[in-house]
């Protein structure tokens, strides 16, 4: 009897738990947000900041899938036990998605080039895209499908024609900042932890890049975790956001997400935006 205890016992703990106890993380490698492969694989600061949170959800097995954010778009919107760790909150993505609070605070795009060669555009210490735009004669090098939110690409696709801009893929994003240093291209529109991740492993050309805030643009964005806008996918929001109440004004939560972008920590413009609009929102 004891031995068929056991066996039952052994057979219900191999069984796969119900997939609403998984949450699948939809993550996709593009370091320095989130690393999947290599020596640095899961140092990325949306990673890291991720980890602090599912440390609270014990009761769920969490799986991290390497998908494509297309991939993770389209399971989203098919209702399946998947979330995204990091996603911009739009009026289209809130009819199929709920979102969490800010989880995720991190510099806006800047503009990237050769040290001190759009300097004549500064004005107030950033530069105004249409005037750089309408200079003509600059190429750009820029990543495939991304966003550099809805009022930089309104300009992009009014200034830009296909022989001044190159289209990289969104993995790796090596060859814009050697095509910039070896010439090939002016500059490109990335985030400044991007470069900063770069430079890490290129430290011989960091004198070799400037980067621009842009006008009119914020210094910092927010984010915030994406499920499905569903039964499953609200109350997983749900407790998700009572974890970031407990966590997100830590120290250990804002070293997490400064993860390669540790300069900004002290400066009063990040500490103003993150105490205003990150922990507010």
């Amino acid at each position: 009897m004891v031995k068929l205890i056991l066996t039952i016992m052994l057979l219900f703990m191999a069984l796969p738990a119900k997939s609403e106890n998984v949450i699948y993380w939809q993550t996709y490698h593009r370091p320095p947000g989130i690393i999947k492969i290599g020596a640095e694989k899961g140092q990325g600061f949306v990673q890291k900041s991720l980890k602090l949170i599912i440390d609270k959800l014990p009761e769920y097995q969490h799986k991290m899938p390497l998908a494509s954010i297309g991939r993770a778009m389209s399971d989203i919107k098919s209702g399946k036990f998947v979330c995204h760790p990091a996603l911009y909150v739009t009026k289209e993505r809130k009819e199929y998605m709920a979102f969490s609070q800010a989880s995720m605070i991190s510099p806006s795009n800047r503009l990237i080039a050769k040290h001190a060669s759009l300097d004549k555009f500064v004005r107030n210490g950033s530069v105004d895209l249409n005037e750089v735009l309408q200079e003509g004669k600059l190429t750009f090098a820029l990543v495939k499908g991304r966003s550099y939110t809805e009022a930089i690409d309104m300009k992009l696709a009014q200034y830009i024609k296909g022989t001044n801009v190159t289209l990289i893929a969104n993995t790796d994003l090596t060859s814009i900042f050697h095509m910039i240093n070896l010439n090939r291209v002016d500059l490109t529109i990335l985030y400044p932890f991007e470069l900063a991740y770069y430079l890490k492993h290129n430290p011989k050309v960091s004198e070799q890049f400037s980067t621009y805030r842009l006008k009119g643009v914020e210094p910092y964005n927010i984010g915030s975790i994406a499920c499905p806008n569903n039964e499953w996918g609200n109350s997983i929001i749900d407790k998700v956001d009572n974890v970031l109440n407990q966590i997100k004004s830590s120290e250990e939560y804002k070293k997490a997400i400064t993860t390669w972008w540790e300069s900004e920590r002290e400066k009063s413009k990040f500490k103003q935006y993150y105490q205003e609009v990150f922990l507010t929102h």
